[in-house]
Parts: C-alpha cells; sequence; structure tokens
C-alpha cells in the first residue's frame, strides 16, 4: 500500500480548505470595498453585500465576537435603534420609512465589518485596496485636463473626494513612521500628492478646509512635544499661502465671501454657497420646532417644506431632505436624543484615542484624526446620510478600532 501524501489537495481536512476559502473571499471582499470607497457607489454596495454573505457562512464567529459590547458599536447601534423607532412610528407609507432608514445601514456596516475585521487573517487588505482605489481617483483629477469628459464624473464626486484625499493623506504620513527609509518617503510623497489633489483638483471646501487641518495635524505629530503647537501653526500658515495659489479655492473662498456679505444684506447670492446659507436657516427653524422628539426622518422632507414656505424665504430650496450638516439633521430628525448619541459616537473614539495617547503605535492618532476630519465634515455636510462619506468614514473606523482592540 502506497504511502499518503500529507501535502496532496485530497489530504487536506474538509474544515481547512473551507477556512482557506473563507480567509481568501474575506481579503478579496475587503480589499475590493476599499478600492471602491472612494469614487464608486455600486461597487461599494456589491463588495458590501458579499461581505454580508462572508458573515451570513460564519455566524457563531462573530456572534462571539459581541460587537455590541464595544462602546462605539453599542453607541452606534442605540443609535440606529431610535432612528428606527422614531421612523416606523411615523404615519408616512412603510417604503418612506423603510428608505429613510437604510439610509443610516452604515451603523450596522461598523459593527459587521468589525467582525469581519477581527477574523481576517490579512485585515489590512482593506487599506491596500483603499489606498489604491485612492490615487487611482486622484490620478483622474489630474488627467481630467487632457479627458475633459470625465470632468462632470469628478464633479458629481467632489464631496466624497474632499474627505478622503485628506484624510488617507494623514494615515500614510501617521503609517510612514513604522517603515523603512526608502518606503517612508514613498509614503510621504504620496501623501503630498493627495493633499494637492485635494486643494489644487478637488472643487470642494470640503476638501479644502480639510486638507489644511490635516495637514496641521500632521506637523503637529511630526514636531517635538514643546514645540508642536508653533510647528502645527506655522505649516498651516504656509499650507494657506499655499492654497491660495489654487483657483478652485481662490473661486470658493470669493463665493464664500460673496454669499455671507449678500445674506447681511438680506439677499440670497445664486451659488452653493448663498443656497446652503438659506438651507441651514430653515433647517434651524425645523430644529428649533422639533428639539424633543424630531420630526422623523421620513418626514423632514415636509417640515422642511413648511419652513422653507414662510415669507421672506428664498424659492429656490424650497424642497431638501436633508440640511447639509449631519448635527442639524440629528437634532431635526431625532431630536436631542439622537444628537446626544451621534455627539457619543463621534466622541468615544476620541476619548478611546486620548486614553491611550501615551502609546507607541500609530492606531490611536490614526482614530482620533478619521474621527476628527468626519466630524468637521458633519458641519458642511450631511456625511453620515451620504453614501460615500458615510462608507468611508464607516469602513475607515471599523479598521482602526479592529486593529486597536487586537494591540
Amino acid at each position: 500500500m502506497s504511502a499518503i501524501d500529507p501535502f496532496a489537495p485530497d489530504a487536506v481536512p474538509l474544515a481547512a480548505r473551507g477556512e482557506e476559502v473563507f480567509q481568501r473571499t474575506l481579503a478579496f471582499s475587503l480589499a475590493a470595498l476599499g478600492f471602491f470607497l472612494p469614487f464608486s457607489v455600486a461597487g461599494t454596495a456589491v463588495a458590501l453585500f458579499a461581505l454580508l454573505l462572508l458573515a451570513c457562512c460564519a455566524p457563531v464567529r462573530v456572534w462571539r465576537l459581541a460587537p455590541w459590547r464595544q462602546p462605539v458599536m453599542a453607541a452606534g447601534l442605540v443609535l440606529l435603534a431610535w432612528i428606527a423607532l422614531r421612523t416606523l412610528g411615523e404615519s408616512h407609507p412603510l417604503a418612506a420609512k423603510l428608505a429613510a432608514l437604510n439610509r443610516y445601514h452604515e451603523l450596522v456596516m461598523v459593527p459587521l465589518l468589525w467582525c469581519l475585521l477581527r477574523l481576517a487573517r490579512m485585515p489590512d487588505a482593506l487599506w491596500r485596496g483603499l489606498l489604491l482605489g485612492t490615487f487611482a481617483y486622484a490620478g483622474a483629477h489630474w488627467m481630467v485636463q487632457w479627458a475633459p469628459a470625465v470632468a462632470p464624473w469628478l464633479e458629481s464626486r467632489r464631496i466624497s473626494g474632499g474627505l478622503v484625499f485628506p484624510v488617507v493623506a494623514f494615515l500614510l504620513f501617521e503609517l510612514a513612521r513604522d517603515m523603512p527609509q526608502r518606503r517612508r518617503w514613498m509614503a510621504r510623497g504620496g501623501a503630498l500628492f493627495l493633499l494637492a489633489t485635494a486643494i489644487f483638483f478637488a472643487d470642494g471646501r470640503t476638501g479644502h478646509v480639510l486638507a489644511l487641518l490635516m495637514t496641521g495635524l500632521i506637523a503637529w505629530r511630526a514636531a517635538p512635544p514643546r514645540q508642536r503647537v508653533l510647528a502645527a501653526l506655522l505649516v498651516l500658515l504656509a499650507s494657506a499661502c499655499i492654497a491660495l495659489l489654487s483657483p478652485a479655492v481662490r473661486d470658493r473662498l470669493t463665493e464664500t465671501m460673496v454669499a455671507t456679505q449678500a445674506d447681511r444684506q438680506g439677499t440670497v447670492a445664486a451659488s452653493s454657497t448663498g443656497y446652503r446659507i438659506q438651507v441651514w436657516r430653515n433647517a434651524i427653524d425645523v430644529a428649533r420646532n422639533n428639539a424633543l422628539l424630531g420630526t422623523g426622518w421620513a418626514g423632514y422632507r415636509q417640515a422642511y417644506e413648511a419652513a422653507a414656505a414662510r415669507p421672506g424665504r428664498d424659492e429656490h430650496w424650497m424642497h431638501a431632505d436633508n440640511p447639509h450638516n449631519e448635527y442639524l439633521m440629528q437634532l431635526g430628525a431625532g431630536g436631542v436624543l439622537a444628537l446626544a448619541l451621534f455627539l457619543a459616537w463621534l466622541g468615544l473614539p476620541l476619548h478611546a484615542a486620548w486614553r491611550e495617547r501615551s502609546a507607541t503605535g500609530p492606531w490611536p492618532p490614526m482614530l482620533a484624526c478619521v474621527t476628527l476630519a468626519f466630524a468637521a465634515g458633519c458641519v458642511v455636510n450631511s456625511l453620515l446620510l451620504d453614501f460615500a462619506g458615510g462608507h468611508f468614514h464607516a469602513a475607515l473606523l471599523a479598521w482602526l478600532l479592529a486593529r486597536h482592540d487586537h494591540h
């Protein structure tokens, strides 16, 4: 009788084969999610569906990780529960209520991804895919002068690009600390490329502001402890001067100044800034009148239209389903409880990072940076409601929390 080769494919136990297939599929799906996050809604949705199927293939292992015990996950799930309770209790058609609830599925996406990343042998596949997708997306911005047909596609995604480029740049700078010398300079060069893309080629205020914020944080982290404030201020000043060389930045600054001046004079500037001021004014009225329990997420549009119909309001922004400010969105739609839960969801990662600020690893500052960038972006966008911005933050938050908890 011939001996059995233990390394032959037929000799591998079925359970081991299944685990290998599971791990390879998981790594590929995580990489695909990261790649599509910066620019593709469809690609992101397909990758998420594949990850959901993988979670269903390992329900016991996912359950044993108990993501609801993690404070950030718990705050997000309680917020989602309140959104569901408040929305499903409204007197609107069921389809409208389910559609409103579905727009906050990122709050479930975070614990799901966290579990899968804890199970994955290669959790950094998500980060590698994100790097590849981000640089491909940034390269499209630089190539637009030779391919002008791409410009409308980029314009429709300017908010997500404005969030992605500065945040990934900071993460690259932070991870470069532990890289060999040659790779360290490559990473830093790539980060500068992304910051330059956000300032010179991304036509959005979010990207411009976050690029300056991330630049200041990079200087803060790079400087000796006693010189951090001075270094951050000097780098911010130098970055602001460089940013003024960008036509996109100058146009946005001029637009903002004109719109602000027009608002003081009681008129509305015909620009996105002018219209956004009117949206905020209407949203503040909605929040003030519904601060206790909110309008409900399905009923927000109706309440907004009632506020916008008041005398003296601009007719161009009579209809809106969000106030382009996540804090006003939570307060107006869900009341003070929703706003408090949303602030807790933002504050707990910052608390975790602050508690371990003396740690030598990169995860606490990276976690703080991602949260600060998202919180800042929520001032001028409803980022949790927005598909691209919400999914980008949810994926990074899950990855950083998984790596942070692992270390």
